[in-house]
């Protein structure tokens, strides 16, 4: 490792600023005092709505003064031959150079902010491609935060939940989310009513498909001894038949959500969750996320007003989703009659759950947990829903954690397929958790991309080993098979439904297969950091068709990028969850500095 490389710098060092200070930055005075003004934030949630006026992507100019350039750097383009660089020129939110110092030197003028790397790594923005940004800004509020590692005990999300019962009124409900199977089980009703007698409580657990209510809120929904599972949906039940305050699937949790009051999840409400985590992520280094589980009009809606407002700092791609088979009639209208589309926000799709919680995962062959045989949509309907946001022109995203629903869902996207073939459509299949060797040659003959996240490993391997066993278990995520086979992958947090929001914590989990209890998981699967890299910032712009756009360093794409602290490819991997962002660009402007 180089000298840069071990040596810490202070803000004074980092910026180095010469002639007038463009996009909000401005010469380091005595004292450590900042060096750059953040140039992107989001206004104000009140702002008035602007009418939507789609903005062609501006051409950079060779020839003309950069507004920026960064220089004395390790620039890794991740190009198709992963160059490196020394020094970039931007232009008008874009690249307008890639080269080295001297060359880029003489694209400065008068007023070009030039920012001395002093020998650090330059990549691509990181490119979440599945996340869900809008929940992410509903935790602490309105959500009661319950996320692990943080709450790790029955104990710990009952005090969770005390605290906020003790500032709400009796009657009104308290939402959380963020809950794990504790201590070998499930929470139940039995473990919320304690501390909260007069008002209903709904839980959601971290992975989204399973939540615990107490007994006010089962009363208030009607359901008890007596009350039939609503279809895929589950009430998990004691001896007596009674309900125990567990349920599985979003059908039985909708139940409850019905009776959450209106003003909750409002729009306003909605929009806020959008703004408010975007600095958060443009912290971590990601400069485009995919947020594939935007669920509700009001929720899409919400995402097209912050994008109309000119108010997202990082890019947004957004899938609606579907739940029902009778949520298609006058779907893709209604998304058509609202959208909006620039830069920074665009509609791709649809979302669809071919199975969802893990203990009810769909397999071909039996498993420990609750239900093994139990799929979200019945295969005609999700045939037909594929079918039609396919003939739309759309992409799918379709949720998979067991084989038979990596296998139903291939079988959704195939029938679409041969039925009106379009050149390319990219539906891509979200986790892929266990897949036989059939459907993985299937991934590769459709062309289908393959959106997972290897967090999954490290925080829930331990929970599948038990519920699925070992064999399954060791072929969980086949990432080098994957490569191998020449299947186009990208990278994701699946935020907040993982313990880790950041790209670091996803590309230490890529190299090292490792459960949470440090059990090896096919560790030949293991990617390299290039190959992790690579999926995090081509892959996800491959996903989302936009790799002439974004996801490399390159004249002419956007001026999207991250300068690492340490270098991520010569850091020791241990260290790789650990790696620090100093400064996060996108289209040019500072969105992140320490």
């Amino acid at each position: 490792m180089s000298q840069h490389h071990k040596q810490r710098f202070t803000r004074r060092d980092f910026l180095k600023l010469s002639g007038a200070a463009l996009g909000g930055a401005s010469l380091a005075c005595a004292g450590g005092k900042k060096l750059a003004e953040l140039t992107a934030t989001p206004a104000p949630a009140t702002t008035a709505v602007q009418p939507p006026v789609v903005q062609p992507a501006a051409t950079a100019i060779p020839g003309e003064a950069a507004d920026t350039i960064l220089v004395n750097g390790n620039i890794v383009t991740m190009d198709a031959s992963r160059s490196t660089a020394k020094a970039l020129a931007l232009k008008n939110g874009l690249i307008q150079f890639v080269g080295d110092d001297e060359a880029v030197r003489l694209m400065s003028g008068e007023g070009t902010q030039i920012i001395d790397l002093l020998g650090r790594t330059v990549t691509p923005g990181l490119i979440d491609a599945h996340c869900h940004l809008s929940a992410c800004g509903l935790i602490g509020d309105p959500y009661v935060d319950c996320n692990w590692p943080a709450v790790f005990t029955i104990a710990d999300m009952q005090a969770k939940v005390a605290e906020r019962v003790a500032v709400t009124p009796p009657g009104e409900w308290v939402i959380g989310s963020g809950w794990v199977t504790f201590e070998g089980r499930s929470p139940t009703k039995h473990d919320i009513d304690p501390v909260s007698p007069n008002h209903p409580v709904m839980v959601i657990n971290q992975g989204g498909h399973m939540a615990v209510v107490n007994s006010l809120a089962l009363e208030m929904a009607g359901v008890n001894a007596s009350t039939p599972d609503p279809g895929n949906g589950r009430f998990l039940r004691e001896d007596n038949n009674e309900p125990n305050g567990a349920i599985m699937n979003h059908p039985a949790m909708d139940i409850f959500r019905r009776l959450w009051p209106t003003d909750l999840l409002d729009l306003e409400v909605m929009e806020n969750s959008i703004l408010n985590p975007q600095a958060k992520f443009a912290s971590m280094g990601v400069t485009s996320f995919q947020d594939n589980y935007a669920r509700g009009m009001d929720r899409m809606e919400a995402y097209f007003n912050v994008g109309r407002r000119k108010q997202m700092t990082i890019r947004g791609m957004i899938m609606n989703v579907l739940e029902y088979i009778q949520e298609l009639d006058g779907r893709i209208e209604a998304l058509e009659a609202m959208r909006y589309e620039d830069d920074y926000m665009h509609l791709a799709g649809a979302k669809f759950q071919a199975d969802g919680a893990l203990e009810a995962s769909y397999t071909n062959e039996p498993h420990d947990g609750i239900a093994w045989n139990l799929p979200i949509w019945k295969p005609q309907d999700l045939n037909e829903a594929v079918a039609a946001f396919h003939d739309a022109g759309y992409q799918v995203s379709i949720h998979t954690g067991g084989d038979a629903a990596v296998d139903m869902a291939l079988d959704a996207i195939e029938n679409a397929m041969n039925k009106n073939p379009r050149s390319e459509p990219r539906h891509r299949i979200e986790h892929s958790v266990l897949n036989t060797d059939r459907a993985l040659q299937r991934e590769k003959d459709l062309g289908v991309v393959i959106s997972t996240q290897p967090t999954i490993i490290r925080a829930f391997a331990d929970a599948i080993g038990r519920i699925w066993g070992e064999e399954r278990m060791q072929r969980m995520i086949p990432t080098r098979t994957w490569l191998d086979m020449g299947v186009p992958i990208c990278l994701s947090s699946d935020a907040p439904s993982m313990p880790w929001w950041d790209p670091q914590s996803t590309l230490f989990a890529s190299i090292v297969r490792a459960s949470f209890s440090k059990n090896l998981v096919s560790p030949e699967q293991a990617m390299t950091i290039d190959e992790a890299m690579y999926a995090h910032t081509m892959g996800g712009a491959y996903a989302d068709f936009a790799e002439n756009k974004k996801g490399s360093l390159e004249a002419g794409k956007f001026a999207d990028l991250v300068v690492w602290r340490d270098n991520p490819y010569t850091v020791a991997t241990q260290d790789i969850i650990n790696l620090s962002v100093d400064l996060t660009m996108v289209g040019g402007k500072v969105v992140h500095q320490v």
